[in-house]
């Protein structure tokens, strides 16, 4: 119960201390909550040894999941887990789609969904991990390609398992990316 409690503590002064210093924009400074924000702390997020592989936050592991997507950007594919929530699966029932994503900030791809989503609550995790894919402001969809620290709400929807050439297959500027089951 102590480790439990000395954990919760660290992870709560680390997203004190990240959000105080965190120099990184994000679409997020003007968002509108899509719910109620999260009262228990955000999970901390662990940079994968492998820079290859994106880290799903440790409440969101595997047997939490729900579905496995393809996302295609050009010709590279990437395989990319849905989280179970509702979210995650109302996006997942809409597949296919295709959007044309905008940069933003050098560090993610955005774009607006044209369909419904239920309302949902916020998280706010310590650390963005390239692969990440989070709902921003509502029904904006939003593609990690870098990672970064993070004081910004979201909701999870999935990430990508191995990130291998994601950043170059985004690169720079507007991109068009799909998302099939």
């Amino acid at each position: 119960m102590k480790i439990k409690k000395i954990s919760m503590l660290i992870s709560i002064i680390c997203v004190i201390a990240l959000a105080g210093c965190s120099g990184n924009s994000s679409p997020s400074e003007s968002s509108v909550s899509t719910g109620e924000t999260s009262s228990t702390p955000p999970p901390t997020p662990t940079p994968s040894s492998d820079p290859a592989e994106s880290q799903a936050p440790e409440e969101f592991q595997e047997d939490d999941t729900m579905s496995t997507v393809n996302i295609q950007v050009g010709n590279k594919n990437f395989t990319a887990i849905m989280y179970d929530n509702e979210s995650a699966q109302a996006i997942f029932q809409e597949m296919p789609f295709t959007l044309e994503m905008n940069d933003y900030a050098s560090q993610e791809k955005v774009a607006e969904l044209t369909f419904d989503l239920p309302s949902a609550v916020t998280e706010t995790p310590a650390a963005i991990n390239a692969g990440d894919m989070y709902l921003w402001s509502g029904n904006n969809l939003v593609l990690f390609y870098t990672t970064f620290s993070n004081s910004y709400s979201y909701v999870p929807v999935g990430y990508i398992e191995d990130i291998t050439g994601l950043q170059d297959a985004l690169g720079s500027g507007s991109v068009e990316v799909t998302f099939q089951k």
